[in-house]
């Protein structure tokens, strides 16, 4: 679905506020139906997003004016739209954030402007989603309400013999768009936005989304959801127009959704007891700030119980001064306060790092191959608040800092079974594994598409990636990692 792109508008709070009322959780639903894009596929470049603030007079239809430019023939012009709509003077409106109540004709914005636009570009199919077919005198948060009739029966009328032109909307005249309180979404949008994301239930074609059943799921869910909703029983029928070639065409191809789902499904019954993230690294030990000629050290010709004990001790100071760097960007980046980070501890040649959201633990040894060099180890466990993964800040922190994430298994796995239905699968280029005949109970694994590569033992089940990143670009090359590896059912090995 990367041919798709176009606009997505929610107005929820108004500048003209004492006479347009908001429009209680539009804003919510534009993001879960963008997001819902993405998912399939579309390329987040390809929208433009334009919640309250941004969606003025002006930048909508400027952008409006540049999609259709820009759109080519092969491209699916998508528009979304949920806020208040008119029918006034004969004219169907929109409304932006400066739109006025009281001077509707200079500062909404005719949807068949925009329609016409759509249809003057050089796409052969544009799809309409519009939550705002409403009416009524008064509005509230409850309801979508404006002031007068916006008359989805008019464009259905005008839009009748355009063949590439298709409109959903989510009631007809005469009737309002309920607001569903409970789910924080607009009724309509919901089951939209469900639809989208593969969770609507006998409605798919195989792994795609034709026209005719999104409507029929549209209509019958909205429908019978409002009557529950509301204590008058009201009605919101939503309604398809526009002109096909065919009776039906495809809305949205969720193949890459459904794979994912089923990846996600296989994986459900693996456990992890904990996460972690870290990296190696060697250096000289005459390089550890505690290596002092002047004291006439010198760098040890042997692996020994003594000389392990002692780069441990003249490694403090490098310890030290690391863990206190990253405390101080701590407080500066995430606003840490004295409470949400302890006091630093490190003991023969182990500190600790204990914040609020984690612990960051370096740990030095002596190299176990290489008399004269240490080994230091770098890592963050221990999470107490997992959302910290996604903070900007805190990745901007620990970028370029770690290239394996390992997960400690909640039980034993047989791993001479994975060995076993790998090489059942007899096709390197695509999965291979490797391992020591002497002792099973551990094996690497390669799959094509990924440069990293996996380690599992009985216990531990281990991504190495290539380069040194930050913690979601790690985040996310397992996720890559699971969906390489859940297409040739690896997860249900695990079980």
């Amino acid at each position: 679905m990367k041919n798709y792109r176009g606009i997505i508008i929610a107005v929820e709070n108004y500048h003209d506020s004492k006479k347009m009322g908001k429009v209680k959780h539009a804003i919510d639903d534009a993001d879960s139906f963008l997001n819902s894009l993405i998912e399939l596929g579309c390329d987040s470049e390809n929208f433009e997003y334009l919640p309250d603030n941004l969606a003025t007079k002006t930048t909508i239809e400027k952008k409006v004016r540049e999609i259709s430019n820009y759109a080519t023939e092969g491209d699916i012009i998508i528009f979304y739209y949920a806020g208040h709509g008119f029918y006034y003077n004969g004219k169907n409106l929109i409304s932006s954030i400066d739109t006025y109540l009281d001077n509707l004709e200079e500062t909404a914005i005719e949807l068949n402007s925009i329609l016409a636009s759509f249809e003057n570009s050089n796409s052969k199919k544009t799809i309409a989603f519009l939550d705002c077919c409403h009416s009524g005198i008064k509005f509230s948060v409850i309801d979508r309400s404006p002031v007068t009739d916006f008359s989805s029966d008019e464009l259905k009328y005008e839009y009748s013999n355009v063949e590439h032109l298709t409109v959903f909307a989510s009631c007809k005249s005469e009737e309002k768009s309920q607001v569903d309180i409970e789910r924080k979404h607009g009724v309509w949008s919901y089951y939209l936005i469900q639809a989208l994301q593969g969770k609507a239930k006998n409605i798919y074609d195989g792994n795609l989304l034709f026209s005719d059943k999104l409507q029929k799921y549209l209509f019958d869910k909205t429908f019978h959801r409002v009557k529950k909703i509301t204590t008058e029983k009201k009605n919101q029928s939503p309604i398809k127009f526009g002109k096909e070639s065919l009776d039906r065409f495809i809305v949205a191809d969720l193949t890459e959704v459904f794979q994912k789902k089923e990846i996600t499904k296989n994986s459900e019954s693996i456990s992890f007891e904990s996460a972690i993230l870290l990296t190696t690294d060697e250096d000289w030990v005459r390089n550890l700030p505690g290596f002092d000629k002047n004291k006439n050290h010198k760098p040890p010709k042997s692996i020994d119980d003594y000389h392990k004990s002692w780069i441990k001790k003249i490694s403090t100071d490098l310890i030290k001064d690391e863990l206190n760097d990253i405390a101080k960007q701590l407080k500066a980046e995430l606003k840490y306060k004295r409470k949400d980070i302890e006091d630093i501890l490190i003991e023969d040649g182990i500190g600790q790092l204990v914040t609020v959201d984690f612990d960051y633990i370096i740990e030095i040894t002596q190299s176990q191959e290489e008399a004269d060099t240490y080994v230091i180890k770098r890592s963050i466990e221990n999470f107490r608040n997992s959302d910290i993964l996604n903070n900007e800040d805190f990745n901007k922190i620990f970028e370029k800092h770690f290239d394996e994430l390992e997960f400690s298994l909640s039980r034993k796995i047989n791993v001479d079974k994975i060995i076993d239905m790998i090489e059942e699968i007899d096709n390197e280029e695509l999965i291979r594994v490797e391992y020591d005949n002497s002792d099973t109970s551990f094996c690497t694994i390669l799959t094509a598409g990924y440069s990293g590569h996996i380690e599992l033992s009985e216990r531990n089940f281990k991504i190495i990636n290539k380069n040194k990143v930050a913690p979601i670009e790690l985040i996310l090359s397992c996720q890559q990692v699971y969906k390489l590896i859940g297409s040739q059912g690896l997860p249900k090995m695990l079980n």
